[in-house]
């Protein structure tokens, strides 16, 4: 783990968060009538979180870590601001933690979401990931580990109530250098000796992870920062309601990636796991009425509403979205575009500009109600708002509705206005339309499919620079090498989604072995598609060493993430199952 003046400093931070409320408080109420500090408030309501920060080790023994316990402090607050009780323990020995779990597990018994957030050292050792206490040695006998050391998986299992929905964040370093030393194990005759942090096994719940396996996770960035990247993204991005926990989980990453690269020992990138099957939110979305006009009959998709008044919005007032371009909608991610917008203005700020007609508007809420981002998912209401903005010939309104009408079971008709959405926001120069109706072109969903005509609008998108376009480009003989360039560019400007189509475009060229690299920090970074390929690698000895506890683990991650594709849950099917 990075360190001012220390070239390298281990920092194993685990943060599981299990997401509910902490409950109680350590230590003896005080007379005063002061309100208690963070994390020592009884614990009230049905979400609770268990904060344990370790940073006084003794540098003798163990690195120290300066802004573990400044993290869990920030957390707190974040929490207790969003509606979840939280419980802090700091600097804790083994003694500290049997107790503040005990005690914990009490507290926690009517929960319906727990969190739990591990600052410190951690490891892997026999199956299992172990939190280090304070008073823990750097080296133990195997059967000491369980004296010594405390159990992620049993300390999950003490403290989460039947049902309940657990959300873990792991802040900790996971490189290859062993932290602990289990001193009677025989490594030279294939014992298995301690590892890096592992994945860990949950029900219904999640698992946000600081860093990547073997990379260490960053004690501050910038230099002198107080608090390490992770506490710093995951407090910052809580601050935008209605981030269902998939989409808050990107975004954090994006901005650890952010905030780290270019360092020496970086870019760090978070990675998250886990199932869950109902929309889950650390800050649930504002209710957001919807006005008389957005409550009666539907008309069926072909048949567009009148255009609104855009008099509403219009005057003396600065336009607040004025600085998001056309051509930012028309290459950026919408979930990270969103969460930009939502950070800077709230949803039903939102809102009421889309109720007063303006455009842009109108498309961002429809996005946000078609998804549930930022508000309650209500694809009925995404609708309207998609048709009032396409009705003003908004390009990415036309897109975004073209794009609704055809996952919607479209008729025919549904299908030929989609088509005509598609050339009407494509011929106003919109990448993303583009490169969507190039898609749809080639897979003949308007007739016959147009090769030629594909491609010529692929071109179109990538030179505004949309990846998945130059991704597509990869494909034609003629323009395969000056695009995996355009995809290199990107990958080294530091954007992971040019290493993702990297190790898309060499698999599908079978020439995974110059792309495996890319593969790794896309896989590292999220993208599904890339954590399959990886899998299959590692699996089938394709650009890597065989390692069937890798292909494993990145098949696990994979098969995780609903927006894997269907030919990639069958290019990792069987491994490790």
């Amino acid at each position: 783990m990075a360190r001012v003046g220390v070239a390298m400093v281990k920092r194993m931070r685990l943060v599981a968060i299990l997401a509910a409320i902490l409950t109680g408080c350590f230590g003896a109420p005080t007379a005063s009538a002061q309100a208690p500090a963070c994390g020592e408030a009884p614990l009230q309501g049905d979400r609770v979180a268990l904060l344990i920060g370790n940073s006084a080790y003794n540098d003798w023994e163990w690195p120290s870590l300066k802004n573990a316990v400044n993290d869990i402090d920030l957390v707190c607050e974040a929490f207790k601001k969003a509606g979840i009780a939280p419980r802090i323990v700091r600097n804790a020995d083994m003694a500290a933690l049997e107790a503040a779990l005990t005690r914990f597990a009490a507290e926690a018994a009517g929960a319906k979401s727990v969190i739990l957030y591990y600052a410190g050292h951690g490891f892997e050792y026999g199956g299992r990931n172990w939190l280090v206490p304070m008073d823990a040695p750097p080296a133990t006998r195997r059967a000491d580990v369980e004296k010594r050391y405390l159990s992620i998986e049993a300390a999950v299992e003490r403290v989460v109530p039947d049902g309940a929905f657990t959300l873990i964040f792991v802040d900790a370093c996971r490189t290859a250098e062993p932290v602990v030393r289990i001193a009677d194990v025989d490594t030279a005759r294939g014992e298995a000796g301690s590892a890096p942090l592992g994945l860990l096994d949950i029900a219904q719940g999640a698992v946000f992870y600081s860093t990547a396996k073997g990379r260490p996770a960053l004690d501050f960035a910038p230099v002198g920062s107080p608090v390490s990247p992770f506490a710093a993204a995951v407090v910052k991005e809580l601050a935008i309601p209605g981030l269902e926990i998939g989409d808050y989980f990107k975004v954090v990453s994006r901005e650890v990636y952010k905030r780290t690269h270019g360092m020496e020992l970086g870019p760090q990138q978070p990675f998250h796991y886990g199932s869950w099957f109902e929309d889950y939110y650390l800050v649930e979305p504002p209710e957001i009425p919807a006005r008389a006009m957005s409550t009666g009959a539907f008309r069926p998709f072909s048949a567009p509403p009148p255009p609104p008044s855009t008099a509403a919005i219009r005057g003396s007032t600065a336009d607040p979205l004025a600085d998001i371009s056309l051509d930012r909608l028309g290459i950026e991610d919408e979930p990270l575009l969103i969460a930009d917008v939502l950070s800077r203005h709230p949803a039903a700020k939102l809102v009421a500009l889309a109720d007063g007609g303006h455009p842009l508007a109108q498309q961002l809420v429809g996005y946000m109600f078609s998804l549930g981002v930022g508000v309650k998912k209500d694809v009925a209401r995404a609708r309207i708002y998609l048709e009032q903005s396409a009705a003003q010939a908004f390009p990415a309104g036309q897109q975004e509705l073209a794009y609704l009408l055809l996952e919607n079971d479209p008729s025919p008709a549904d299908v030929r206005r989609a088509y005509e959405l598609y050339v009407a926001a494509s011929n106003a120069g919109f990448s993303k339309a583009k490169t969507h109706l190039a898609y749809q072109l080639t897979a003949g969903t308007f007739g016959p499919p147009d090769f030629a005509r594909s491609q010529a609008l692929y071109a179109e998108a990538a030179e505004k620079g949309h990846p998945a376009a130059i991704f597509a480009l990869t494909f034609f003989p003629d323009t395969r090498a000056a695009n995996l360039a355009r995809l290199r560019a990107l990958a080294e400007a530091g954007n992971p989604e040019g290493n993702h189509w990297l190790c898309e475009a060499h698999f599908a060229d079978r020439t995974l072995a110059a792309a495996i690299e890319d593969c790794g920090v896309a896989a590292r970074a999220g993208f599904a598609g890339s954590r399959a390929i990886l899998a299959h690698a590692y699996a089938s000895g394709t650009g890597v060493a065989a390692d069937p506890r890798e292909a494993t683990h990145w098949a696990k991650l994979a098969r995780d993430l609903p927006e894997l594709r269907k030919d990639q849950r069958e290019l990792i099917a069987g491994i490790g199952e």
